[in-house]
């Protein structure tokens, strides 16, 4: 396996967790939104372990704020981090899928983007993984006769180190009357890159604990 991405010290504390599991894990340094760095990542990881034969594009930046604050580039920078970066990816996976007729791409919008709805602050950031999620099914459906296949998951507030301000107050408004754990997520995404899932393409699956039902 071969884990991308732009911050080092997460990439560090990966490979610690795979050494210590005796996974083994390639870790390279580099930035989805660059085309050339996104490039030169596939290539490695064809000249040290194959394939690909999975994909997991969980990238895209953050931004809440006034719809009044929403600039042109601050629009453009955050479909370049989440839509962008991900058509980056996905073009440098397919060829090698196509020629093994057999791939698996995951992507990670965030829960309520399977449908147009008013966001409040993050209008923008929710635009985009509504973008992201139009693009999915898009190539979900052209790929399919490859024995590709392409889902996205859609999390909702997941308890991580990165939460936005006030998120953990959000718990006493989710039915489950609580946050989701990175685990329950993992365990989804898993299903969703197996064999098992193979019939599967084109779909969002979100976990939420029932929010925004």
């Amino acid at each position: 396996m071969l884990a991308t991405g732009r911050n080092r010290a997460a990439l560090e504390e990966l490979g610690a967790i795979a050494r210590a599991r005796g996974t083994p894990l390639l870790t390279l340094r580099s930035d989805a939104e660059k085309k050339t760095q996104v490039r030169a990542a596939f290539r490695r990881a064809a000249s040290s372990i194959g394939g690909p034969d999975l994909l997991v594009h969980a990238a895209g930046d953050y931004w809440e704020g006034p719809f009044r604050r929403l600039t042109g580039e601050r629009w453009e920078a955050l479909v370049r981090s989440n839509v962008t970066s991900a058509i980056h990816s996905i073009q440098e996976a397919l060829p090698g899928m196509r020629r093994r007729r057999y791939g698996r791409i995951l992507l990670f919008g965030v829960a309520g983007a399977d449908a147009p709805r008013a966001a409040g602050r993050a209008h923008a950031y929710r635009a985009a993984k509504l973008a992201l999620l139009t693009l999915a099914r898009s190539v979900a459906q052209e790929e399919a006769p490859n024995g590709i296949t392409v889902n996205v998951i859609l999390p909702g507030v997941i308890q991580t180190g990165r939460l936005p301000k006030g998120a953990s107050a959000l718990a006493s408004r989710i039915p489950a009357r609580r946050l989701g754990t990175p685990r329950e997520v993992a365990r989804a995404a898993l299903f969703l890159l197996s064999e098992e899932s193979g019939y599967i393409t084109g779909s969002a699956l979100t976990i939420s604990g029932g929010y925004l039902l």
